[in-house]
This record gives C-alpha cells, sequence and structure tokens, in this order.
C-alpha cells in the first residue's frame, strides 16, 4: 500500500519546493521577530519620551510656582481677581 502511494507521490521532485518553502518560512520567521523587537523599541521609546516630558512640565510648573510673587490683596484683604 505505501509503495503504491510513494510511486504516486514523486517525492524527488517535491523535495526542492519543501526545502525552498521551509526557507521561505523561515525568512518569514525572522522578518516577524525583527518587526516584533523593533516595535517593543519604539514602545520602549514612547515610555521614555513621555516620561520625560512629565518630568520638564512637572519641573517647569515647580518653577513658575516658586517664581510666583505675591499680588497686592483688596480691602479686606482679599487677592483681586
Amino acid at each position: 500500500m505505501w509503495e503504491l502511494i510513494l510511486s504516486e507521490c514523486n517525492l524527488t521532485s517535491e523535495t526542492p519546493q519543501l526545502a525552498q518553502m521551509r526557507a521561505e518560512l523561515v525568512s518569514i520567521g525572522e522578518k516577524e521577530r525583527i518587526l516584533r523587537e523593533r516595535s517593543a523599541d519604539r514602545e520602549a521609546y514612547r515610555y521614555l519620551l513621555d516620561a520625560h516630558r512629565l518630568i520638564t512640565r512637572a519641573s517647569l510648573l515647580g518653577e513658575q510656582v516658586l517664581n510666583i510673587s505675591p499680588q497686592e490683596g483688596g480691602k479686606d484683604g482679599q487677592l483681586a481677581a
């Protein structure tokens, strides 16, 4: 039975095609791995950039708060609006 199946399927002609398909799958897998790494790198960069922006904004707001001079009060010592 196996001999019949093997004789009908010419495995010798398919072997180079299978090898080529395997090589293409390996190449695709490698490209997917590289894209995942790049995506992770971009995500880490975005996170660090956002953190830097928040720290910079907080430090600028802190300086503004420190540099605010007191305004003169009204009749009852209330601040003018």
